[in-house]
């Protein structure tokens, strides 16, 4: 089992990347709208029980979309949530690396 996680804000998100575990600032900080925006598609199953007595039950499986900013010094951050609500504050819109606008869709 992997070690426990601390959930936060989305608006604490990037500060938090841009603190070290002893409490200093990292430098230089990393501007996750700067970073490459990445899609992962992973898959929920469930099991479904037979819908007659003898048959077998079925496994249905639905995507869950995932969207991670990756960064040029190794570092992805899942930004699923963070993409929705970046694109609600003023000045939403993320421009990529690329100099391109990325308006991003929220769940």
């Amino acid at each position: 089992m992997p070690p426990p996680t601390c959930t936060l804000p989305l608006s604490a998100l990037e500060s938090s990347i841009n603190t070290l575990p002893n409490g200093k600032p990292l430098s230089p900080p990393i501007k996750l709208s700067e970073c490459a925006l990445k899609e992962l598609v992973q898959y929920k199953c469930n099991v479904q029980k037979a819908q007659k007595k003898g048959m077998r039950p079925s496994v249905v499986c639905e995507p869950v979309v995932r969207l991670l900013r990756r960064c040029e010094n190794g570092l992805s951050v899942e930004t699923t949530a963070w993409e929705g609500w970046k694109a609600k504050q003023p000045g939403g819109d993320v421009e990529g690396r690329d100099g391109h606008v990325q308006r991003h869709w929220s769940q």
